[in-house]
């Protein structure tokens, strides 16, 4: 029972530790999404996804389909433009 309280209280611990910049000082929670993260861009990480669609765009010789309805986007068949 002793190691059992003892872990919640460590647990406990940490998440309160974890989280002091947004429980006590209102901190935005950092942006994960790869997309709309101004870090992940500047550095150039892009979404798997979008990578795929440009290696694709790439070997294809063709546009890359932002799925807007656009030209590209009719002949890739990977999004639904309506």
């Amino acid at each position: 029972m002793k190691v059992f309280l003892a872990a919640i209280i460590f647990v406990g611990l940490a998440v309160l530790l974890l989280g002091v910049n947004i429980f006590f000082f209102r901190r935005p929670f950092p942006d994960g999404e790869i997309s709309t993260n101004p870090e992940m861009r500047k550095r150039g990480i892009k979404c798997a996804k979008k990578e795929e669609l440009e290696l694709l765009a790439a070997s294809r010789g063709k546009k890359l389909c932002a799925g807007d309805g656009s030209a590209a986007c009719s002949s890739c068949k990977l999004f639904s433009c309506k």
